[in-house]
């Protein structure tokens, strides 16, 4: 059973994934007409308490769900992507039409996504 290399494969699945999160925050919380130096104090300390949030929220969520279902579609050898965005997509779907945070579904398929690509591909 080939697990490919998964423990690099999650952080640069983590952090790039993590990425969208700031262009996201700051299209919506950024009003350029109102830019004062006291509120990008407050933006930059609320930014980093979402990422610290959602590095917490993503590591749980790797550890109870994304690595069970790694060690499964490796033992029965069926790791194409469906296995491993099944349940991004479907908490994607269910969040989206409940109006719930859809933004956090997005971006646990696109983490989902990039750890496939990242954990079997060959080294070069």
């Amino acid at each position: 059973m080939n697990s490919g290399n998964w423990d690099s494969a999650l952080f640069k699945s983590l952090f790039t994934s993590s990425l969208l999160i700031p262009i996201v925050y700051l299209t919506e919380s950024f009003q350029l007409n109102s830019f004062e130096l006291s509120g990008l104090f407050g933006l930059f300390v609320s930014f980093l308490l979402y990422i610290g949030v959602f590095l917490l929220f993503s590591l749980v969520g790797w550890s109870f769900i994304g690595f069970p279902i790694h060690w499964l579609a490796c033992k029965f050898n069926c790791t194409n992507c469906f296995y491993y965005a099944l349940v991004p997509a479907s908490f994607l779907c269910v969040s989206y039409f409940t109006n719930g945070p859809w933004l956090l579904g997005l971006i646990a398929l696109t983490e989902a996504l990039l750890f496939r690509y990242f954990v079997f591909k060959i080294k070069t």
